[in-house]
């Protein structure tokens, strides 16, 4: 049997029921709502005229569908669209009153039905305009909120935020992205929870419930992480993090009462106080470090006064002996004895005072080095030599170990023969009886590196970190076995900086210590450097490789 083919009103309707699905289609490709609003609206009025053709039978529908049309309209919210519908039903309907098409419907025919057609219309209008208005004062009110944060943040320039009762944020101010490298979307929801450093957020949702518990301002300072959280390839990347300071305030209950929609619970300022927390930690080293100064000054001039007492003491003894006609011995053998104690304890006082005078030249960056090229080997002879009498009479054997025929050195000769006399001195008087020190020296690119190396008690772990510092002594006491003001090793790091050097100190308790010195070859283009040398110290214990971290403490200081 021959099928007739639909009538053209109802391939028009059909077609029209599909402009839903059209809408739904160009909001997934990324059209705005209010288009797919409008496809949607002009689907229903095209399907109301469609069946309005279809006979007395379809008025009803036809009826349905429009008053469908204008509401759908008018829960958009969109004035425009209200309107437009409006509009277009109102002609529909005169069209159709016109035409009389629902003439076998006396109870709905002609006037009666546009009448009743236009209050239903009218009445759509209304409802469409009061949620376009209630919309329009909504979005409004919610813009000039934000206004207002954005001005104050702006003002004061913080990160200002709004968060629920979960710390969850539902709004953030601009100011995210200069602060602290975040777009305000990055902080929404959780985002600032989760940036927060993992050990801080307890303190952050503390301070919040404390913030809800009262009226006052609850201030809490945690690590927030900067930048975009790290991806997969990037998932070993190290963070970092910036110190804020949060001021939470609870918001008024009857303004959360008058925006039902916004479920902000509780202001906050954040302020980024990285530079303040480093500048109080500053502040706290660098007191720490004065009183611990202050502790190595008062022993440094106990044992002065100790060092200058005892040779002044020989000299003002001696002296009244030798000037007595009553007690001068009669030998001359004697008296010349007495006269050279006299002169060593007057070179000894010579060596203290010049010791400290060179040590605050150099801390008060007066001390001038004058460089020249020289021979290196002769100027190791010659400390070898001044050191050998005090090395024999402590039974310490000197050991020279280098070139004859090195490159000649550009520095202050007498500098550097003031650096490897104090080394040698100190390993000397640190190395018991049959012990050894060793002169090492050698050019190594373009650097000289000079080692003195003993066999003595050595220097433990704790006292590495301070060799160096003014006035530290590892042995701080009156009664140490060891003579000295402990300038020593302040002095060589003075002078090793000036001609812009650096200073290794390798040592194990019980076995000796090794004070390696690398200095440029031509310390005169190192000239002006540091006043202080870089000293890098290595404490091995029992003997083991130095390159076994296992078995190495490692301290290195970079004044």
């Amino acid at each position: 049997l021959a099928v007739a083919p639909p009538p053209l009103w109802q391939c028009a309707a059909f077609a029209a029921l599909l402009a839903p699905v059209a809408a739904i289609f160009a909001l997934s490709r990324g059209a705005s709502l209010d288009t797919a609003q409008i496809v949607s609206v002009a689907g229903l009025l095209g399907f109301a005229a469609a069946i309005a053709f279809g006979g007395a039978s379809f008025v009803a529908l036809a009826f349905v569908a429009t008053l469908l049309a204008v509401l759908e309209a008018a829960s958009s919210s969109n004035m425009r669209l209200v309107l437009g519908a409006a509009a277009v039903a109102v002609v529909g309907v005169a069209v159709a009153a016109s035409a009389d098409v629902a003439a076998s419907g006396p109870a709905l025919a002609g006037p009666a039905l546009a009448a009743i057609l236009a209050a239903m219309i009218a009445y759509a209008c209304a409802l469409g305009w009061s949620m376009a208005y209630v919309g329009a004062v909504a979005m409004y009110g919610e813009r000039r909120e934000t206004l207002r944060h954005e001005a104050l943040a702006q003002t004061i320039g913080d990160l200002v935020l709004r968060q629920d009762r979960d710390g969850s944020v539902v709004y953030a101010s601009k100011e995210a992205m200069v602060l602290f490298g975040l777009t305000p979307r990055d902080l929404m929801g959780r985002g600032m929870f989760e940036r927060i450093h993992v050990a801080d957020r307890p303190t952050f949702l503390s301070a919040i419930a404390d913030a809800l518990a009262g009226n006052a301002t609850a201030t809490c300072q945690v690590r927030l992480r900067r930048g975009a959280l790290a991806e997969q390839d990037a998932a070993f990347a190290e963070p970092e993090f910036a110190w804020i300071e949060l001021r939470t305030h609870n918001l008024p209950q009857e303004r959360r009462a008058s925006d039902p929609n916004d479920h902000a619970a509780v202001v906050t300022i954040v302020r980024d106080v990285t530079r303040q927390r480093q500048a109080e930690e500053d502040i706290v080293h660098a007191r720490e470090h004065a009183e611990q100064a202050n502790v190595w000054k008062d022993r440094f001039l106990a044992n002065v006064s100790h060092e200058l007492r005892t040779p002044l003491n020989a000299i003002i003894g001696f002296a009244e002996i030798l000037t007595n006609e009553e007690i001068v011995p009669t030998d001359a053998a004697r008296r010349k004895e007495y006269a050279q104690i006299i002169h060593s304890s007057g070179l000894h006082l010579l060596e203290v005072v010049n010791s400290i005078l060179d040590v605050s030249k150099i801390d008060a960056g007066s001390f001038d080095i004058v460089t020249e090229p020289f021979a290196l080997p002769p100027l190791l002879d010659q400390c070898c030599d001044m050191i050998g009498l005090k090395a024999s009479q402590a039974n310490v054997q000197i050991v020279r170990d280098y070139p004859r025929n090195m490159d000649e050195l550009v520095a202050d000769k007498r500098a550097c023969k003031q650096i490897v006399i104090n080394l040698m001195s100190n390993a000397v008087k640190f190395t018991q009886a049959g012990g050894s020190v060793t002169l090492t020296a050698r050019p190594e690119g373009n650097s000289f590196v000079l080692s003195v190396s003993d066999t003595g008690i050595g220097i433990a772990a704790k006292d590495l970190k301070h060799l160096g510092d003014p006035f530290f002594q590892a042995h701080n006491s009156t009664t140490r076995p060891y003579e000295g003001t402990g300038l020593g090793l302040s002095l060589v790091r003075g002078l090793v900086g000036l001609h812009g050097g650096s200073i290794s100190v390798e040592s194990v308790v019980g076995q000796g210590t090794t004070v390696t010195i690398r200095l440029p070859a031509h310390c005169a283009t190192a000239h002006g450097g540091s006043r202080l040398a870089r000293i890098e110290t290595f404490a091995r214990r029992g003997g083991a490789p130095v390159l076994e971290q296992t078995h190495t403490e490692v301290v290195k200081k970079i004044a």
